[in-house]
């Protein structure tokens, strides 16, 4: 397997694990019907980026954009830590954000940006729809960050992503 494929699939797993993570929020939630309902979109929106990056790999759409191991080392740590976080009994509303507010303000999504690049040649609708989908889950944070913390710090951290997005 080439470096790049290995990269395709090391993210892929980074993507089903972070929804993990939010499907655990949903859990610690469940008594509180619409942010759970938040948590497990925000876990579905995941799920299909480590679909969107499996098609990639198992159709060859490949970027020739590099990702370093050092990148996906950060990532992953990052993700242990969250992890970590997610399985606490005592986890807070406001911790859970941030948690995943650190996740979405990694480097996870720029490199899921980058290699679904690999799209545009002969699936540009699809690689544009994956870019209007980063958005609209940044978005979907801010709005949920605004409805269930109030705090404008991080309601601005979320739109801040989305912005981003919008420049890509």
């Amino acid at each position: 397997m080439s470096s790049q494929m290995a990269v395709y699939e090391r993210m892929e797993s980074r993507e089903y694990e972070l929804a993990n993570v939010y499907f655990r929020f949903h859990e610690r939630f469940k008594d509180k019907p619409a942010i759970a309902k938040f948590w497990s979109e925000a876990a579905m929106d995941e799920m299909q980026h480590g679909a969107i990056l499996r098609f990639c790999r198992e159709h060859g759409h490949i970027t020739g954009e590099p990702i370093g191991d050092t990148t996906c080392e950060q990532i992953e740590s990052l993700l242990e830590t969250v992890g970590t976080v997610s399985k606490r009994d005592d986890l807070t509303m406001k911790e859970a954000f941030y948690a995943s507010l650190l996740m979405e303000a990694s480097e996870l999504d720029d490199v899921y940006s980058k290699l679904t690049r690999g799209l545009l040649p002969d699936h540009a609708i699809l690689y544009e729809a994956i870019q209007a989908n980063l958005r609209s889950h940044h978005d979907a944070f801010a709005e949920a960050a605004d409805q269930f913390l109030g705090d404008p710090a991080f309601v601005e951290a979320f739109r801040d992503l989305s912005r981003k997005h919008h420049l890509l």
